[in-house]
Parts: C-alpha cells; structure tokens; sequence
C-alpha cells in the first residue's frame, strides 16, 4: 500500500481570488513548487481533492477547472513534479452529496484507484473541512496552511516529514 497526501487546490497550492477559472490568472502561492517535490521524493502519491461549488452553481463549466489544472501541472514543472491525480466535487453546498469536503467519498475514491494507505496518509488544506475529511477518512494527519503555526505549505511539509523521519 502507497502512502499520499491528499491536497486542497484553491489557496493551498495557487491563489484564489474567487472562483478561479481562468488559467492566466494561477499563481503559484510560495513554497508549493518545492514542497511538492520533496513529498514526492519522500514516496506520497500527490492528489488533489477539491470542492468546486462554480461548476454547480454556473460560473464556469468542468472544462474550465481541467484547464485551471493544466496550467498548474505547466507551473510545477520547472520544480520537477507533477500533481498525480484531481478529483473533485462540483455541486452547490445545498445539495448535500457525499462527495463535498469535508465528505469522504473522493478521498475513498482516490484510496481504491491509487492503493492508498490512508493510516499512512496526509491532508494539507485552508480550510477545517479540508483537515475534517483527512481525519474521518482515517488520514494520519492534517495539516491547515494560512493560520499559525503553518502560514506557509513549507513548514506544511516540514511537518508532514518530521512524521515520515520518525517513522
């Protein structure tokens, strides 16, 4: 069984400034590049789960979230890495699916297809529904960036491998 660390996209990875879905404006927000590759060098399969709630609600369509991805895969290049899967939840809030974070359908899903070993997996998010989905799906851990003491996807990382270096 592989080991993983389950992303959110939207103001984990690239800024967000409502909505994105447009691929001229991703940014890659600080860290990201070379804290996906020292993951990926540590054996975590990278995917990304996230909740799209403007596909359902209309402001862009699906094709418009592959391209957003596309652009990302383009800007992590040059740091030698690649994000190995996305899947994500493109209804409204109100809708009540199971595939919504902090629901654990995605992460299931990701699970079965990459052979995932969950107990010896992570979560890195901006938000508690992000981290809720990691700890209800049996993650290791989870680890929420933007609020101290994890401002920044580095210390993240660093985090995530102090756990892999102590075994």
């Amino acid at each position: 069984m592989r080991k993983a660390v389950f992303l959110d996209r939207d103001n984990t990875l690239i800024h967000d400034p409502g909505y994105i879905h447009e691929p001229e404006k991703v940014v890659l927000l600080p860290g990201v590049g070379k804290g996906l590759r020292r993951l990926k060098e540590a054996g975590f399969i990278l995917v990304v789960i996230s909740n799209q709630s403007g596909i359902g609600r209309g402001y862009y369509g699906e094709e418009d979230f592959w391209v957003v991805n596309r652009r990302l895969q383009e800007l992590l290049f040059p740091f030698k890495v690649q994000i190995d899967d996305f899947l994500f939840c493109p209804h409204r809030p109100d809708e009540g699916c199971s595939c919504r974070k902090p629901g654990t359908e995605l992460l299931f899903r990701a699970a079965e297809k990459w052979k995932i070993d969950l107990s010896r997996s992570f979560v890195i998010g901006d938000k508690d529904s992000d981290i809720e989905m990691g700890l209800r799906g049996g993650c290791r851990g989870g680890v929420r960036v933007g609020k101290a003491p994890f401002e920044t996807f580095d210390r993240a990382v660093d985090f995530i491998l102090s756990f892999v270096e102590e075994g």
